[in-house]
């Protein structure tokens, strides 16, 4: 009797320290949790640590994701660069990711691109064709003729070929997605939980493991050119 006590007791004590706050993370699992990009892209900046985040508003999983990826965002790292890619998996994304572009000319993306999930996917919004997003735009008080000019430049379609072959050098399939660096790939629907339901808190300790591996690799590469 006293052994199978002592035993419990212990089993209770390991398992309150694996749940202990400061008690070390899992590490991320190759093929698992992650996958190497290959070939591997480059980044745009060498000074920093580059994540990209592949997305879509008309994507409903990227919409339950934003609110989770805003509160890891504000305390993201310094030395991290973050960039954000619009994918077009079908016609119906295409004009999103036009707005996404437009709003990022304007200097517009931080004051409407919630707004933009909470039209599409709380109010039911069509934001699906061209016109749909232009009477949308102008709904919200933005000015019609300027944004309408920029919507429709080649500047923004460039963009737009841009973030397709983004997707496709990184081997995107579904939305949301990161990348680290152009070394590791990870999305939230690769870091499941034992039941199989979507974990974001565990999603956002592999992607800041992975920061860190190539932020340890960055620094051991510096040393041995220094």
């Amino acid at each position: 009797m006293k052994s199978t006590c002592a035993f419990r007791l212990y089993a209770a004590l390991v398992a309150a320290l694996a749940f202990a706050p400061g008690a070390p993370a899992q590490e991320p699992v190759l093929d698992k949790d992650y996958k190497l990009i290959t070939p591997p892209p480059q980044p745009q900046t060498a000074k920093k640590v580059e994540v990209i985040e592949f997305f879509s508003y008309a994507c409903p999983h990227c919409a339950d994701f934003e609110p989770a990826l805003q509160r890891w965002l504000k305390h993201k790292p310094r030395d991290l660069e973050y960039r954000m890619f619009p994918m077009v998996f079908r016609e119906s994304w295409k004009a999103p990711a036009k707005l996404y572009y437009a709003l990022e000319a304007m200097g517009l993306v931080e004051r409407y691109h919630q707004q933009v999930y909470d039209a599409i996917h709380k109010q039911n919004k069509e934001l699906a064709t061209d016109d749909q997003v232009k009477q949308w735009a102008a709904s919200m008080g933005m000015d019609a003729a300027t944004f309408n000019q920029v919507y429709d430049s080649f500047g923004i379609d460039a963009k737009l070929q841009h973030s397709v072959a983004m997707g496709r050098a990184y081997g995107v399939q579904g939305t949301p997605a990161m990348a680290v660096n152009g070394k590791y790939y990870t999305a939230p629907s690769m870091v499941m939980t034992t039941g199989g339901g979507l974990d974001y808190d565990r999603f956002f300790k592999v992607l800041d493991e992975l920061i860190e591996m190539e932020r340890s690799a960055g620094s051991s590469k510096r040393k041995k050119t220094g």
